[in-house]
């Protein structure tokens, strides 16, 4: 006999089957643990040693199946496929569609966040800085470039509670930025600094859309007029008042 119950907020799912009831551990990045008997439960379990490898050629081929088809209409067969695995060996790296795009978005994110800190706490001047910042930014591989989009676009087919870290993470982007341009120009109200930030991670983010590398305009003079440009602006304000209406 089979019974099979879950939790999404433990992360637990049992499954009894013939009076052994096995445990799967969720996470949101997939499986952390395989079904395993009461008798084997508190026997250590060695992760394959090409897990972390196979996860990531996963993740690598939903999104680009994501930014082809959409998430809404893209199915986890349709993933298996495209990774050139079988849907049993899929749903032990992510149990759910929700599971591989989370994961996706988190590792994507938390990726920006660290080359954005690593810029931050870099020598040189604050402009200096600045332009470093663009490049990281703006400098993404292709399979980095399809998952900004998915982050912008498909967020929102999310629950509740995975859409919440995720936004965390953003928040974490635009206020290390907000925090550099603080640095750039010291002085304004504190209340524009995140506005400001909202506005270049705006122009950064449309990059993704219209910007081909095999274009006339290479990526290093991209990155070198997005940085002029928005600095000339930026560094004029508070200079003249606001007009009025």
């Amino acid at each position: 006999t089979r019974r099979e119950s879950a939790s999404s907020n433990s992360g637990i799912k049992m499954k009894e089957v013939n009076g052994f009831t096995d445990y799967i551990i969720v996470r949101h990045v997939g499986l952390l643990s395989a079904s395993r008997t009461k008798e084997e439960y508190n026997m250590p379990r060695a992760r394959a040693t090409d897990y972390d490898a196979k996860a990531q050629a996963i993740l690598d081929s939903a999104a680009a199946l994501f930014a082809k088809d959409g998430y809404p209409g893209a199915k986890m067969q349709d993933v298996a496929k495209t990774c050139g695995a079988t849907k049993s060996m899929l749903y032990h790296y992510f149990p759910a569609k929700d599971d591989l795009l989370f994961a996706m978005l988190e590792e994507h994110l938390e990726k920006v966040i660290a080359g954005i800190e690593e810029v931050c706490a870099s020598p040189g001047t604050t402009q200096d800085r600045f332009a470093a910042l663009v490049v990281v930014y703006v400098q993404k591989s292709a399979q980095s470039r399809r998952r900004h989009t998915i982050a912008q676009n498909d967020v929102k087919y999310l629950p509740k509670a995975m859409q919440t870290p995720l936004f965390a993470l953003e928040k974490r982007v635009c206020d290390l930025i907000a925090g550099q341009l603080q640095l750039l120009k010291p002085g304004l109200p504190g209340h524009t600094y995140k506005p400001y930030a909202m506005l270049l991670i705006g122009m950064l983010n449309g990059t993704d859309v219209w910007f081909s590398p095999s274009g006339s305009m290479k990526m290093p003079e991209l990155c070198d007029r997005i940085s002029r440009l928005f600095l000339q602006g930026f560094m004029g304000e508070g200079e003249k008042a606001a007009p009025t209406s």
